[in-house]
């Protein structure tokens, strides 16, 4: 007679106990601080992203005072907060994107999950982003002298117009 599998030894998903541990990085391959820096790339030039503590936030900047930290909220809400300031002229009525909602501290992608994988989040992120800044890249001085040695200094581009007056 011929032993039997255990559950355990037949599913590497659960200990000798039989407990769900799947190993390190199969269960959450990315982090949040991931989605940021996915988020950033996709906004292009003028936005940088910095990882959290332990990855679990990503901080996202651009041209803007404002800047975004990627968090999870208490129920379990991927989050995009940010405290908007005058003089980063956003909408006041931003148009949000499908599956965005507004809250407290800013917007939430409603219903996203680890399933929708890093690039549907990203793009989710880069939208819901767009919309609530008003992001217009053609807005922005990405060339000038002026401008670089302001990102060099300030870590933002100035907006087209603005290089004159520096």
């Amino acid at each position: 007679m011929t032993a039997q599998p255990t559950l355990a030894a037949a599913d590497s998903l659960l200990d000798e106990h039989g407990n769900y541990a799947p190993a390190p990085g199969t269960e959450y391959p990315f982090s949040i601080s991931d989605i940021a820096r996915a988020t950033a790339k996709l906004l292009g030039q003028g936005w940088a992203a910095e990882s959290g503590y332990w990855g679990v936030t990503g901080a996202l900047i651009g041209p803007y005072v404002a800047e975004f930290e990627f968090v999870v909220d208490y129920q379990g809400e991927l989050t995009l907060t940010y405290t908007p300031y005058p003089v980063d002229g956003f909408p006041d009525d931003p148009q949000l994107p499908e599956g965005v909602k507004e809250c407290g501290e800013g917007v939430y992608l409603e219903q996203a999950s680890v399933a929708d994988g890093l690039d549907n989040l990203a793009e989710r992120s880069a939208a819901a982003i767009r919309a609530v800044t008003g992001y217009d890249p053609d807005a922005f001085d990405f060339e000038s002298s002026a401008s670089r040695q302001h990102h060099i200094d300030t870590g933002r581009y100035l907006r087209k117009g603005d290089a004159q007056s520096v």
